[in-house]
Protein backbone atom coordinates (compact mmCIF):
# COMPACT_ATOMS: atom_id res chain seq x y z
CA UNK A 1 0.00 0.00 0.00
CA UNK A 2 2.67 2.13 0.52
CA UNK A 3 4.27 1.83 -2.13
CA UNK A 4 1.22 2.34 -4.24
CA UNK A 5 1.00 5.53 -2.57
CA UNK A 6 4.25 6.76 -3.17
CA UNK A 7 4.30 5.27 -6.82
CA UNK A 8 0.76 7.67 -7.43
CA UNK A 9 2.26 10.59 -5.79
CA UNK A 10 5.40 10.53 -8.36
CA UNK A 11 3.54 9.90 -11.28
CA UNK A 12 1.18 13.07 -10.24
CA UNK A 13 4.41 15.20 -10.28
CA UNK A 14 5.59 13.53 -13.20
CA UNK A 15 2.41 14.79 -15.73
CA UNK A 16 1.90 17.75 -13.55
CA UNK A 17 5.77 18.86 -14.89
CA UNK A 18 4.89 17.48 -18.17
CA UNK A 19 1.44 19.25 -18.07
CA UNK A 20 2.12 22.54 -20.38
CA UNK A 21 2.72 25.98 -18.74
CA UNK A 22 0.68 29.55 -19.61
CA UNK A 23 3.28 31.71 -20.60
CA UNK A 24 2.84 35.29 -21.72
CA UNK A 25 5.09 36.09 -24.23
CA UNK A 26 6.27 39.95 -24.51
CA UNK A 27 4.79 41.88 -27.50
CA UNK A 28 6.31 41.34 -30.82
CA UNK A 29 8.26 45.12 -31.95
CA UNK A 30 8.25 46.10 -35.28
CA UNK A 31 9.54 48.67 -37.20
CA UNK A 32 6.96 50.51 -39.67
CA UNK A 33 8.21 51.23 -43.49
CA UNK A 34 6.60 53.27 -46.50
CA UNK A 35 5.57 50.99 -48.72
CA UNK A 36 8.19 48.06 -48.86
CA UNK A 37 10.67 51.03 -48.29
CA UNK A 38 12.95 49.29 -45.55
CA UNK A 39 15.47 52.17 -45.76
CA UNK A 40 13.05 54.67 -43.82
CA UNK A 41 11.16 54.06 -40.90
CA UNK A 42 8.23 55.39 -38.99
CA UNK A 43 9.77 57.93 -36.36
CA UNK A 44 9.22 59.50 -33.26
CA UNK A 45 10.73 63.04 -34.45
CA UNK A 46 14.47 63.65 -31.99
CA UNK A 47 13.55 60.31 -30.11
CA UNK A 48 11.33 62.98 -27.60
CA UNK A 49 8.65 60.93 -25.51
CA UNK A 50 6.48 63.65 -24.78
CA UNK A 51 2.73 64.54 -25.70
CA UNK A 52 2.38 66.00 -29.27
CA UNK A 53 5.62 64.92 -30.80
CA UNK A 54 5.42 64.54 -34.42
CA UNK A 55 5.59 60.96 -35.72
CA UNK A 56 8.01 61.44 -39.64
CA UNK A 57 9.49 59.33 -41.95
CA UNK A 58 13.61 59.27 -40.85
CA UNK A 59 16.26 56.81 -42.13
CA UNK A 60 16.02 53.59 -40.38
CA UNK A 61 18.72 53.70 -37.44
CA UNK A 62 17.86 51.27 -34.86
CA UNK A 63 16.81 53.35 -32.24
CA UNK A 64 13.76 53.25 -30.00
CA UNK A 65 12.09 55.90 -31.77
CA UNK A 66 11.55 54.18 -34.31
CA UNK A 67 10.26 50.48 -32.66
CA UNK A 68 6.38 50.21 -32.44
CA UNK A 69 4.12 47.34 -31.04
CA UNK A 70 1.67 46.76 -33.74
CA UNK A 71 -0.98 43.31 -34.44
CA UNK A 72 -2.95 42.43 -37.72
CA UNK A 73 -6.25 43.66 -36.95
CA UNK A 74 -7.70 46.13 -34.20
CA UNK A 75 -4.47 47.30 -32.60
CA UNK A 76 -2.80 50.35 -31.26
CA UNK A 77 0.25 51.51 -32.57
CA UNK A 78 2.31 51.98 -29.32
CA UNK A 79 5.90 52.85 -29.04
CA UNK A 80 7.79 50.00 -28.07
CA UNK A 81 8.87 50.13 -23.90
CA UNK A 82 7.05 53.15 -23.75
CA UNK A 83 3.45 54.44 -22.74
CA UNK A 84 3.26 56.68 -26.13
CA UNK A 85 1.34 55.23 -28.87
CA UNK A 86 0.20 56.84 -32.61
CA UNK A 87 -2.73 59.66 -32.26
CA UNK A 88 -4.91 61.06 -34.23
CA UNK A 89 -5.85 63.60 -32.53
CA UNK A 90 -9.43 64.94 -31.14
CA UNK A 91 -11.16 66.09 -34.73
CA UNK A 92 -9.27 62.98 -37.55
CA UNK A 93 -9.24 64.48 -40.57
CA UNK A 94 -7.22 64.66 -44.08
CA UNK A 95 -3.80 66.50 -43.30
CA UNK A 96 -3.87 65.77 -39.54
CA UNK A 97 -0.29 65.68 -38.55
CA UNK A 98 0.10 62.60 -36.75
CA UNK A 99 2.09 62.95 -33.24
CA UNK A 100 2.48 60.32 -29.80
CA UNK A 101 0.32 60.98 -27.18
CA UNK A 102 -0.17 58.94 -23.63
CA UNK A 103 -1.88 55.37 -24.67
CA UNK A 104 -5.62 55.25 -23.31
CA UNK A 105 -7.80 52.34 -23.56
CA UNK A 106 -10.98 53.04 -25.50
CA UNK A 107 -9.73 56.48 -26.71
CA UNK A 108 -10.71 56.71 -30.59
CA UNK A 109 -7.67 58.81 -31.79
CA UNK A 110 -5.47 55.28 -30.98
CA UNK A 111 -7.85 52.78 -32.30
CA UNK A 112 -6.08 51.64 -35.55
CA UNK A 113 -7.20 48.63 -37.66
CA UNK A 114 -4.15 47.08 -39.59
CA UNK A 115 -5.95 45.73 -42.84
CA UNK A 116 -4.94 42.84 -44.87
CA UNK A 117 -3.90 45.08 -47.65
CA UNK A 118 -1.47 46.91 -45.07
CA UNK A 119 -2.70 49.80 -44.72
CA UNK A 120 -3.10 51.72 -40.42
CA UNK A 121 -6.85 52.85 -40.79
CA UNK A 122 -8.20 54.79 -38.09
CA UNK A 123 -11.47 53.01 -36.91
CA UNK A 124 -14.51 54.19 -37.99
CA UNK A 125 -13.27 57.40 -39.70
CA UNK A 126 -12.44 56.56 -42.77
CA UNK A 127 -9.03 57.69 -42.75
CA UNK A 128 -5.73 56.51 -42.92
CA UNK A 129 -2.11 56.54 -42.13
CA UNK A 130 -0.95 58.31 -45.16
CA UNK A 131 2.85 59.57 -45.99
CA UNK A 132 2.10 63.00 -47.81
CA UNK A 133 3.07 62.95 -51.12
CA UNK A 134 4.88 59.38 -51.28
CA UNK A 135 7.84 61.54 -49.74
CA UNK A 136 10.35 59.96 -48.05
CA UNK A 137 12.73 63.02 -47.10
CA UNK A 138 13.14 62.96 -43.40
CA UNK A 139 11.06 64.58 -41.48
CA UNK A 140 8.06 64.34 -43.75
CA UNK A 141 5.25 64.42 -40.86
CA UNK A 142 2.91 61.81 -41.38
CA UNK A 143 -0.76 62.49 -41.82
CA UNK A 144 -4.23 61.15 -41.58
CA UNK A 145 -6.10 61.52 -45.22
CA UNK A 146 -9.03 59.33 -46.90
CA UNK A 147 -8.47 55.74 -47.26
CA UNK A 148 -8.33 55.01 -50.97
CA UNK A 149 -7.51 51.67 -52.71
CA UNK A 150 -3.86 51.34 -54.05
CA UNK A 151 -2.76 54.13 -52.55
CA UNK A 152 0.85 53.38 -52.20
CA UNK A 153 0.98 56.71 -49.76
CA UNK A 154 -1.06 54.05 -47.44
CA UNK A 155 0.79 51.02 -47.28
CA UNK A 156 2.94 50.11 -44.09
CA UNK A 157 4.83 47.53 -44.43
CA UNK A 158 6.65 45.95 -41.08
CA UNK A 159 10.01 44.13 -40.57
CA UNK A 160 11.42 42.83 -36.68
CA UNK A 161 13.31 45.60 -34.82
Amino acid sequence: MFFKSIAAIFASVVLAAAAPQSVTSPPSIFLIHPDGNNAKCLDVRADVLANGTAVQIFDCNGTGAQEWVINPGNTKVQLANTNFCLDAGSTPADFVGMKIWTCFDNLPAQAWFYTSDLRIALTGTGECLDLPNGDVTNGNQVQTFKCTDFNTNQIWTTTPA
